[in-house]
């Protein structure tokens, strides 16, 4: 079916369509790498596992450690005739704590820092650290002492293995505000019981709680949840808990292969391996540190002209979740802190706190990522947060990751109505990316999210195989845009959000949704003038909706030329009459339940990315 105007409007054409071209090719122009080019680097450095820091960092006699070669780097950027090239021979480098870039580090000149794989090379930047000793414990299960004091995952030659888990609390029911009462009674003498997560399916999130204690009560086990976590999730706006779909992270529950549990008083990791994995020879890596690496700039001195091409970053993990749970909202963003407000009897907020990448540049400008990996992370893949601008993501795969895979921007009030311009997070393209296999520990999350920003570009990406949405642009329902939404909130702002000219084009959806429902391929929040969603091919989404979803508040959106099939639900869904928003929005000329050749060969990697799709697990 051809969907054609949904309202009085007046077509846009070629004009319309140049304008996001010609911002994603202004900011890969002002973040771009002349690798192979002409001019020669005004300075080489060269960096090998096998190194040495003592080294001049000569291709001969490479140095150690990417950081010695960030101290060369910054006797000789302050007045640059050249780019600068530290070149990363393949294998692992061990981040034992965040590497860490500021405006010293910077390209200057309007050249650039480059750190960049070696031709035909794997250097990966890795924050974890190996678990060897493993003896035979009982039942199958293998042993070892670790002195990392806590972690969320564990890979075993170079796959995640699965935390313990369970099904559903037996005979559970909720007793009082703080918990439940079950027929497992055997549970009171589970081992570290603070440390057992109970999980919850509710319609878009999975939200985790953590136990506090586990009692007898005559034939039962009474369990109480952490408070004031609980609450939250009882009561918080959208769906709330309640009885627990799985429950994870008991060595009791350590009754599979592939699983494992981390006894965190005895500094012991058990395992139950696959068929054919000899713990014995295993290479096992837990992560050891939560912020890889970051780029983190101010206001007044930003980070800048700094590009890493062809480099791996992994094995890092995030560890809040472990200490007081996850209440997703949204996108894997959480209810936190003091500014939790009650409307209508539920818990909601107007600013939410998101979880956080394992990889982050902050205030920073004409930062590059190309051809990079992001994989085995315990967060978010990247984020580009707080006054980032001019940045370019192209030409990456984000795999294994346990949140969201890109995160643009912030939903803070620093994001919604900053003090000072230069917060705004602007003009950021994210280009020709495969991303797969995403929120594989925190279902909520998205392929790439974008918060309140103005001009990002999301073209040409290949997502697939996520359990949320593929791609989420916007925030707040309305609350925080000029004059309020249609929610009751206590303060009502008079000027618009920093929300506009984004464009969402050409990109491949296919096969999310598929463990989550009320997203979409797509999907929006909030008014967006000049945002354009156009010529995505999104097909194979079997939860509802599924295809391109304006949500609440929407507005001052174009949805032109988009190729939607075989979606769970609604094709086009629109959940934004309040206000009359979706009379706002130009929706038209697109291609429902029919194929359209042009579209398809569109969307997706352009053609000189396509060998990602070969090359990636």
């Amino acid at each position: 079916m051809y969907i054609g105007s949904t309202n009085t409007i007046t077509k846009i054409g070629s004009l319309s369509h140049s304008r996001c071209f010609l911002l994603a090719l202004l900011t890969a122009a002002t973040g771009a790498i002349q690798v192979v080019s002409g001019a020669a680097p005004q300075r080489t450095f060269f960096v090998a596992p096998q190194g040495n820091d003592k080294n001049p960092g000569t291709e001969a006699n490479p140095f150690a450690t990417p950081q010695r070669a960030q101290q060369e780097v910054r006797k000789v950027n302050r007045s640059m005739s050249g780019d600068i090239l530290v070149v990363l021979r393949g294998g692992t480098y061990r981040i034992g704590q965040s590497l860490v870039f500021d405006d010293a580090d910077s390209g200057t000149g309007g050249h650039s820092v480059i750190y960049q794989a070696a031709a035909g090379e794997s250097p990966v930047f890795s924050g974890g650290a190996p678990i060897t000793g493993w003896q035979p414990d009982s039942n199958g299960i293998w042993k070892a002492k670790t002195d990392i004091p806590n972690f969320r995952q564990l890979y075993v030659n170079g796959s995640r293995a699965v935390r313990a888990k369970g099904g559903a609390l037996p005979g559970a029911t909720l007793t009082g505000t703080n918990g439940y009462l079950t027929t497992a009674v055997a549970m009171a003498d589970w081992r570290n019981p603070a440390d057992i997560e109970f999980c919850y399916f509710t319609s878009w999130c999975l939200t985790r709680c953590k136990v506090s204690s586990i009692t007898r009560e005559g034939s039962n086990a009474l369990v109480n949840m952490l408070q004031p976590q609980f609450t939250i999730a009882r009561r918080k706006e959208g769906k709330q808990v309640d009885l627990p779909s799985y429950i994870e992270n008991a060595l009791e529950l350590l009754d599979q292969p592939g699983e494992w549990y981390l006894d965190r008083p005895a500094k012991t990791v058990f395992c139950f391996p696959k068929p054919g994995e000899e713990m014995g020879r295993a290479q096992v890596v837990a992560p050891a540190v939560e912020q890889l690496m970051v780029l983190r700039g101010t206001l007044d001195r930003p980070v800048h002209h700094i590009q890493f091409v062809g480099i791996t970053f992994a094995d890092a993990g995030w560890l809040r979740p472990s200490e007081v749970g996850l209440v997703d909202v949204q996108a894997n963003f959480v209810l936190q802190g003091t500014n939790i407000l009650e409307r209508d009897g539920h818990l909601f907020a107007m600013e939410c706190t998101k979880s956080p990448a394992n990889v982050v540049v902050h205030a920073a400008k004409a930062i590059r990522f190309e051809r990079c990996i992001f994989t085995r992370l315990g967060g978010a893949g990247l984020d580009l947060e707080f006054g980032a601008q001019d940045n370019v993501i192209q030409g990456c795969t984000f795999f294994d990751i346990s949140g969201s895979a890109i995160q643009v921007g912030d939903v803070l009030k620093d994001d919604h109505h900053p003090e000072d311009p230069r917060m705004i997070v602007k003009n950021n393209a994210v280009l020709n990316n495969y991303i797969h296999d995403a929120c594989v520990e925190f279902l909520g999350g998205v392929g790439v999210f974008a918060g309140y920003t103005e001009g990002t570009v999301i073209a040409h990406n290949e997502i697939t195989r996520l359990p949320y949405s593929g791609i989420s642009v916007g925030w707040g329902w309305g609350e925080v845009d000029a004059g309020g939404g249609v929610y009751k909130v206590p303060f009502i702002y008079q000027t618009p959000t920093p929300s506009k000219n984004n464009c969402v084009e050409y990109n491949h959806i296919h096969r999310v949704l598929e463990r989550l429902q009320d997203g979409a391929g797509v999907y929006a929040l909030g008014n967006m003038p000049g945002t354009i969603i156009r010529g995505n091919n999104i097909h194979d989404n079997p939860s509802w909706p599924g295809g391109i979803y304006l949500d609440e508040g929407s507005g001052f959106i174009e949805v032109t030329s988009n190729l939607v099939n075989k979606v769970g639900g609604q094709p086009l869904n629109f959940n934004n009459s309040h206000q009359k928003r979706n009379e706002t929005c130009k929706v038209h000329d697109n291609f429902i339940g029919v194929t359209n050749a042009q579209i398809a060969g569109q969307a997706g990697l352009e053609p000189s990315y396509r060998d990602l799709l070969t090359a990636a697990p």
